[in-house]
Order: structure tokens, then C-alpha cells, then sequence
């Protein structure tokens, strides 16, 4: 169970005089723990690893002495609730009755059905167990590690969001994500605040609701229930459960806080816009929470009650009254010690814990033209502050009774910093291991600083090196040399730390060249680092482009005319006339260049992902190559999985072939071609293109399903059922060819 209700705790003497302290709390002689709270993570996130936002709400309120409290883990809960295999192989039965229906019907298909019937191949080759077989290859300590096994509870949990999927609106499952433009739209005031659309999202975790989430909602009267909602994955889901909280507990106090929850705030061209989209909180925290929380249970404790105004004084909060954001950036050095305790980390997705940790907040550097970062102000991120690194070391040794591995969650530390932070740990007793996204500082080799770093338990760093060439560096003002960089990189690797590279293209006025150079700086360097993630530039409102777009050659255009929470800004290149929307993939970029850039098939949360919590265990154990070394000359490697926990049938349909069947790829292109066009993108507007007629023609084809789902029609005449080298070379060559 998630939920930890300490009632009753002894409160030390030493823990009262902390909270009498002016400005952390309670006053003197206030009853310890009398306001009761519950703090909930919705789906849909990572379930390997806890984000760290709870602990630390936790261990503010308890050093200001509430003590009565309660966390729930919604997302690993209701993730956990699926997999039981009564349920997952309803799901299952349920996807190969969709099929039967789809193939009954009479006439062509409706292109909602197509894509819903290539969704619902993917229980084929599943069993009722699987889902919870794969859980427990994540969690075992040999499993996991053996790459083949490992290769197999990921191809699960690929195929089970295509059954999820089944669930939801067309397009809006995206692996542990959302689309944020789907048939349901993320930046529409008028999707997030439709009951019946966030419903429709949330649609798979309602068994989850009635069976376990509301009776913990009713464990005990709570005067206040908190959603921390730190990606826009959650925010749908985390509305329903706003629904749910109000039904069942009518008087009690609902904040909304979290980053995603500041995108809103931040986005929003409507101030009225975010009490549409929270209709059920009655309050909001945009900003960091901590402060912001011991004032609301303060003031419930005091006698404020939802409705009135005695939380309108609170710093960092939002309310009806007063519904300007106020943006406060919290002392680092005075915050209480997260609280790690809250979770059972056992039960995360992982053969040991991972656990985020914040020594600093915000970005030192504060440049960069393209970032836009938080509820910031004037800068693209919120003012830099650095924890005391003797306080981090305590805060530590309390994380380091629940994990040893580390990933430093930070915008950026400063090189002074880093090297301080880093000798106090190689000089401790801690034996840590540990990630962080740096800046790429000239001054690493020149200060070794890579032994200094790999004597501290630094296993792989994540740098944003952002374009390879200079030029395009120079706009960005990212403060970085590019021909510099080789010698930072190979710093790292003579130590054993691997390079962890992001970058993007499509910046303001780069040229194909410039944009393919990006991709050769990699090609060219490729024994320096270990795995890369190469996106598409968007353009932020908040972001220093966007605020002077005469100084890079831009004309800021009018977004979707849906899109009233404004993520992104559609920008003309003066120079061209050329507008560009968000996208996926850059046109420019040939396929040979994505796939040489690719050393690992999977993406977050998944080993091969930068940062996710199961890369950071692959290279504490295997070091920066991130996966075994190959085995000595002669012997062979071990690649057949341990366990096989999916199969790759051949399936006969009654369609000509199966890549006539519209996709989710279609769906995001009409998606994209209406918002270009500036039509409707709210939920309301697809039904006439879901409804109409698909393009499959009636007929046969075998479909091979791969393993992690991809669907590929197989040659007439060959009989894949037959285990030998013919078909085992055509299966390869066929899951090759459906991966580039």
C-alpha cells in the first residue's frame, strides 16, 4: 500500500523548537499534527522510480509539526491494480473481442475502427500473466540485468498501451505519456475543463478509482487533499481524480500544485483560464511547494475553510479571491530533509531504488535564448540557489537508507559547486553512485575534474550540447565552444562516466547543413558518449526568442485557434517566409542519420532513455558502455531471454494488408494539418473524421506482431510457424526493416 498514516507520532522537543522558529510554522504551544492531509501522484508517469516532490512537501510540513498525513502513489497503485492477471487478461479478451467485431461488420470500416483494430492486435502473443511478469523482471536483481529478458518485460509494456489505448481517446496514449494534441487537446481550456473529456482519458484507471482510490480517500475525514501533477501525462487523469475527491470528501480543501500546474498558470491567455481547467481545487500552487503547504494546513488549522478567505495571505498561493500567481523562489539552504520514508521503494519498478534529489534550483547559466522553464520571470529559469553541501550530505545519508543510487534532478549546478559537492562526497563515507545534467565546461579536463567526479560515484552525465555548430551555439548563447567539447567528453570517458547527449534542430535561421552537422558531431565522436536524444526545436512563449524574435530573424504567428493554453508559439522565418509548427521530426534530417545515432532501441523510462532511473542502474553496473561488454573471442553471448514472456504469432486478417489499416500516424497528421489550418483541434471536432470511411480493403494477409507490437505483413506462401533459419532470418529481417 502507498498510503503511510502516521496518527499520533511522538513529536521530539527538538523537532518543537525547530517549528517555533519565525517563518517555519506552527506558533508556540500549537497542537502538533492537527490538520490532516493526503498527498497523491496521479497517472500517468514513470513507475520505476518516485518523483521527488511529495518527499519533500512531507518533510517541510513535518519540521513545521504536522504530523498527520497520509501519500499515495496513484500511479504506481493503479498500474500495479491492471497488471493482475484477472484483469490483464480481461483487457486481453476484451482487445480480441473488438477485433471480432470490427471483422463482423458489414461494409467498409470507419477509420476509428481501423485503428482500433491494428490497437487490438497486440494482445496476441500475451498472456493473463504477463503484465505482472514483466513487473517482475524489473524488480529481479539477475533479470534485469541479462539484456535479452530485460528486452522482453519492455516489449509488454509496449503492447499494453496499445491495450490501454483501446481505452482512450484516439491518439492520446503515448507510451507512460500523453499526446498533448490528440483527439483530446491538452492545450484547450475547453478539453481540460470538459468532464466528459478528462473522463474519457482516465477511462482505464475507473476499477482503479472505485476499487482503491476512493475507499483511501475515506480512510479518515481529510482537511486537505493535494495533487501533485509534474508532467502534462497526468494533468487529465489528475482532473478526474479532482472529480472523484470533491464527491467524496465535499468540505475538504483541494490544491493543485506542481510544474505542470505552473505550465497552466503560465500558458494560459486567460486568467480565469486555470480555475476553468481546476474547476474542483480551491486552491492552486504555480510555484515551489513547500512554504506554500505549511501556510495551507497553517491556516486550516487556524479555522480557514474552503471558500473563505483565510488562505488569501499565504506566499506562493492562488486562490479565487486573489488569483494573480505569486511567484516566491524559496530559501534552498533552509529546507527541511525530504522525507524518503513516504514511499515503499520496494515496490517500484526496479531491482533497487532510484532516487531524485535537488542539491541546487534553478539554472547558474540563465541564457539560453530557447529555454523557458518554470514560472519564471525575466530569465528562462527561476534565480539559481545552492543547498549548504553540509546539509546535503545529511540529506544523503537519510536517502542513502533507502537507495544508493542517485540522480541529482537540477537545471544546472555551477562548476564551483559541482567540484565542492563532488569532493565532499568522494571524502565521506557514503557510498553512493549518482547522474546529473551538466553544462559543458572547458574547465573539466583542464581540473580533471572527471577523476573528481568518478570518485564521488558519478556513473553518467547528461550534457545539452544543443547544435554542433558554433553559429547556431552563439544564438542560442549557450557559452560553449563546440570544438571544445571532444576534449570535455573524452575527460569523462578515461574515467569510466558516460556522456549522456541532447540536442535539437530546427533553431531559428540554421540551415540543413548546420542541422546535419548536429547529427555529425555525434557520428564523428561516437566512442565519447553512450546515448543521445536529438529533438526538434519548439518555441516557447516564456523564452528569450520569443520575447525579442526581431534579434533572430522571427514573426511570432497566431497559435491553433484551440489552443488557448499556449505550450508553443508557430514562428515565420522572415528570410524564407517559412512557418513552422511543432513537429515530431525534422524534414531535413535523413532516416540513416536518426538510426546512426541510435545505439539503444528504447526511450524513457525504459534503459537507453537519457536519465530514466533503469539507465542509471545499467551503468552502475556495466559502466559507461551502458550495456555487458561482449564476451571474449570464441565464446558466445547468452541471447536468448531467461524468460519469455511474449510471443511473435503470425496473425491472419481479413483486410488486403495490414498497412492500409489507418494508424495513430494518420490520426497526428490530421491533428496537425487542422491545427495549421486553424480549425477546431477540441475533442468535438474529430467525430467526422474518426467516423468516416477508412481505407482498408476487404481481403487476406498474414500480420507478423513483433514483439514490441510492430505490425508487419508478412510474404505469401511462407509459413512462419515452422521454427528454422529461414523463417528465424526472415523474422529478423522483418523486425529490422519495421524499426529504421
Amino acid at each position: 500500500m502507498s498510503v503511510f498514516v502516521p496518527l499520533g507520532m511522538p513529536w521530539s522537543a527538538q523537532e518543537a523548537d525547530r517549528a517555533r522558529k519565525p517563518g517555519r510554522g506552527r506558533e508556540p504551544g500549537r497542537a502538533a499534527g492537527n490538520t490532516a492531509y493526503l498527498l497523491v501522484n496521479p497517472p500517468v508517469t514513470d513507475p520505476t522510480t518516485a518523483y521527488h516532490s511529495i518527499p519533500y512537501l512531507v518533510g517541510a510540513a513535518r519540521e513545521a509539526g504536522h504530523t498527520t498525513y497520509g501519500c499515495v502513489d496513484a500511479n504506481l497503485d493503479a498500474f500495479e491494480y491492471l497488471a493482475d492477471p484477472g484483469r490483464f487478461g480481461a483487457s486481453l479478451a476484451s482487445a480480441r473481442r473488438t477485433r471480432a467485431e470490427i471483422e463482423g461488420r458489414s461494409g467498409a470500416p470507419r477509420r476509428h475502427d481501423e485503428i482500433r483494430y491494428r490497437q487490438a492486435l497486440a494482445a496476441e502473443g500475451l498472456t493473463d500473466t504477463s503484465a505482472r511478469d514483466a513487473i517482475g523482471v524489473f524488480k529481479d536483481p539477475e533479470l534485469f540485468y541479462h539484456p535479452p529478458t530485460y528486452a522482453q518485460a519492455v516489449a509488454v509494456m509496449s503492447r499494453w498501451w496499445n491495450l490501454l489505448a483501446l481505452e482512450m481517446p484516439p491518439g492520446s496514449a503515448d507510451g507512460f505519456s500523453m499526446r498533448v494534441k490528440s483527439t483530446v487537446n491538452l492545450c484547450s481550456t475547453a478539453d481540460l475543463s470538459d468532464p466528459a473529456a478528462v473522463a474519457a482519458v482516465a477511462r482505464p484507471f475507473e476499477g482503479y478509482f472505485a476499487d482503491e482510490f476512493v475507499p483511501r480517500l475515506r480512510t479518515r475525514p481529510w482537511a486537505m487533499v493535494g495533487l501533485s501533477v509534474n508532467y502534462t501525462s497526468q494533468l487529465p487523469v489528475a482532473l478526474r481524480m479532482a472529480r472523484l475527491i470533491r464527491t467524496v470528501l465535499p468540505d475538504t480543501v483541494i490544491v493543485f500544485g506542481g510544474t505542470e500546474v505552473g505550465d497552466v498558470v503560465k500558458y494560459a491567455t486567460d486568467p480565469a483560464a486555470p480555475w476553468q481547467v481546476f474547476q474542483d481545487a480551491d486552491l492552486i500552487v504555480p510555484g515551489e511547494g513547500e512554504s506554500a503547504l505549511v501556510g495551507i494546513l497553517d491556516a486550516i488549522g487556524d479555522g480557514a475553510v474552503r471558500g473563505g478567505a483565510g488562505f488569501d495571505g499565504i506566499g506562493g498561493v492562488m486562490t479565487r479571491s486573489r488569483p494573480a500567481p505569486d511567484i516566491a523562489y524559496g530559501s534552498v539552504a533552509a529546507l527541511a530533509t525530504p522525507a524518503y520514508d513516504v514511499w515503499d521503494w520496494e515496490r517500484y519498478w526496479a531491482p533497487e531504488p532510484v532516487i531524485l534529489y535537488s542539491p541546487t534550483r534553478g539554472c547558474y547559466w540563465n541564457k539560453c535564448t530557447f529555454c523557458d522553464y518554470g514560472l519564471n520571470t525575466d530569465r528562462p529559469t527561476s534565480p539559481s540557489r545552492e543547498r549548504p553541501v553540509p546539509a546535503v550530505l545529511e540529506d544523503l545519508r537519510e536517502a542513502g537508507r533507502f537507495g544508493r543510487t542517485l540522480y541529482f534532478a537540477v537545471d544546472a549546478m555551477s562548476p564551483r559547486y559541482l567540484r565542492t559537492l563532488a569532493a565532499a562526497l568522494a571524502e565521506s563515507s557514503l557510498d553512493l553512485r549518482w547522474s546529473a545534467e551538466l553544462r559543458l565546461e572547458r574547465t573539466f579536463p583542464e581540473r580533471a575534474v572527471g577523476e573528481l567526479l568518478a570518485a564521488s560515484g558519478c556513473v553518467a552525465v547528461s550534457f545539452g550540447y544543443e547544435s554542433g555548430t558554433q553559429r547556431v551555439l552563439d544564438l542560442i548563447d549557450k557559452g560553449v565552444k563546440i570544438d571544445l567539447v571532444p576534449d570535455v567528453l573524452a575527460e569523462l570517458a578515461r574515467n569510466g562516466i558516460a556522456a549522456q547527449m541532447m540536442g535539437f534542430t530546427g533553431f531559428p535561421t540554421e540551415t540543413r547543413e548546420e542541422a546535419l552537422a548536429t547529427y555529425e558531431f555525434l557520428q564523428d565522436h561516437e566512442k565519447l558518449w553512450t546515448t543521445s536524444g536529438i529533438g526538434v526545436f519548439s518555441l516557447t512563449p516564456g523564452s528569450i526568442v520569443a520575447k525579442d524574435p526581431g534579434r533572430f530573424g522571427v514573426e511570432l504567428m497566431p497559435p491553433s485557434a484551440s489552443d488557448d493554453i499556449r505550450r508553443y508559439v508557430p514562428w515565420r522565418d522572415v528570410s524564407s517566409g517559412e512557418v513552422h509548427w511543432p513537429v515530431p521530426e525534422d524534414p531535413r534530417i535523413p532516416r540513416e542519420y536518426i538510426v546512426s545515432n541510435r545505439k539503444v532501441s528504447f526511450d524513457r523510462p525504459f534503459v537507453g532513455g537519457i536519465d530514466s532511473a533503469h539507465s542509471l542502474l545499467y551503468f552502475a553496473r556495466f559502466g559507461r558502455g551502458l550495456l555487458p561488454e561482449a564476451p571474449p573471442e570464441g565464446t558466445r553471448r547468452e541471447e536468448e531471454p531467461r524468460v519469455r514472456l511474449v510471443q511473435e504469432p503470425v496473425v491472419s486478417i481479413p483486410f488486403a494488408s495490414v498497412d492500409e489499416l489507418t494508424g495513430v500516424d494518420d490520426l497526428m497528421a490530421e491533428v496537425g494539418r487542422r491545427s495549421r489550418e486553424h480549425l477546431d483541434t477540441t475533442s468535438a471536432a474529430y467525430g467526422d473524421w474518426l467516423g468516416g470511411a477508412g481505407t482498408a480493403r476487404h481481403g487476406s494477409c498474414g500480420v507478423l506482431v513483433l514483439a514490441h507490437g510492430e505490425l508487419v505483413e508478412v510474404p505469401a506462401g511462407v509459413d512462419f510457424g515452422a521454427d528454422n533459419a529461414m523463417t528465424r532470418a526472415l523474422r529478423l529481417m522483418l523486425a529490422t526493416q519495421a524499426r529504421i
